[in-house]
């Protein structure tokens, strides 16, 4: 099935769609920006203008090898989303599951050390500093004008 035009491509458990161009659709991938894509189709030598449903096999093969293992193949470290992990101590690239579960698991770890960052998240307030006084909340009544009871 490498020749011929396909409308869905499968790539890291992630349906893309084929009319677009490769960059654009590899960073749909969670875990993946536009500067990566853009590098990822820099070193493996594919034609800006490509179309995702036009490429190989070989050539997607090439993309998952790459999305699992970048520094291998020659992207940089700072671009990778996990640098000098707390368990390893190495620098990883996570996509898709893995991020999402190691996402979770750092929240987990700031509720049990009981920083300021778990607490925020612990009672599903904003963590990164913004105001909470009119925007942010789930339930109940807002600041302002009230209405009159008649």
């Amino acid at each position: 099935m490498s020749s011929g035009f396909r409308h869905l491509v499968r790539i890291k458990s992630t349906d893309l769609p084929g009319p677009l161009p490769v960059h654009l659709g590899l960073s749909r991938i969670s875990g993946v920006n536009r500067r990566l894509a853009h590098t990822i189709v820099r070193i493996l030598g594919i034609p800006p203008t490509e179309r995702i449903g036009s490429l190989t096999d070989a050539s997607i093969k090439d993309i998952e090898s790459m999305l699992s293992d970048p520094t291998n193949l020659g992207v940089p470290e700072w671009m990778l989303n996990r640098r000098k992990d707390r368990l390893t101590g190495k620098d990883i690239h996570l996509t898709e599951a893995q991020l999402i579960l190691q996402n979770k698991q750092d929240i987990e770890r700031y509720i049990r050390i009981r920083c300021r960052r778990g607490i925020r998240h612990q009672f599903n307030l904003k963590v990164r500093g913004q105001k909470t006084r009119t925007h942010g909340t789930v339930k109940g009544s807002t600041v302002g004008v009230t209405k009159r009871r008649r």
